[in-house]
């Protein structure tokens, strides 16, 4: 298991954050989920940039989880803001913000019957122990989030030129 002990430039922010987003891992296991932390979070391990900026934590969750995990943020007065017609969504605290989603659909490697399997990498987020997409999982998200979004077109393709300078090569 990974220990991490690296903070991204925003490391004041960051610090204030890793106790929500710690909390919302421990909610999400309340409700039987071994969540998944992906997105900047992931790529901020794998390429040990600490210029890089992590504003937020993204945990897949396989479907089943969603309505338990929502009913304890509930019952804790967490705020859960459902923002695609399946279960994705944002949970807030003031400024800081922890997204929680399913797995979509388009990947390979990642499917809602993969999340129960050994594939992933355990790390020690901070003193909690959780699960992490592999660097090879990073590589497969980032086409497929470049293609189906919308809005965020411009910051995704900056999160892939960061990562293919990181590994040398073009993501197929």
């Amino acid at each position: 298991m990974k220990t991490i002990t690296i903070y991204p430039k925003n490391k004041e922010y960051f610090k204030k954050l890793i106790p929500f987003a710690q909390k919302i891992i421990m909610i999400c296991k309340d409700a039987g989920a071994n969540p998944i932390i992906y997105g900047s979070f992931a790529h901020f391990v794998y390429t040990q940039d600490k210029s890089m900026k992590v504003n937020d934590i993204d945990l897949i969750l396989p479907k089943k989880y969603f309505p338990k995990a929502i009913k304890l943020l509930r019952k804790n007065k967490i705020k859960y803001i459902r923002y695609y017609p399946e279960w994705s969504g944002i949970i807030k605290k003031g400024k800081l913000k922890v997204e929680i989603d399913e797995v979509g659909k388009d990947y390979k490697t990642i499917s809602e019957k993969s999340l129960s399997k050994n594939i992933f990498n355990k790390i020690d987020f901070y003193g909690t122990e959780v699960k992490m997409i592999t660097l090879k999982h990073l590589e497969e998200i980032y086409p497929v989030a470049y293609k189906r979004s919308r809005e965020d077109k411009a910051k995704i393709l900056e999160k892939i030129k960061h990562l293919e300078k990181f590994l040398g090569r073009k993501l197929k």
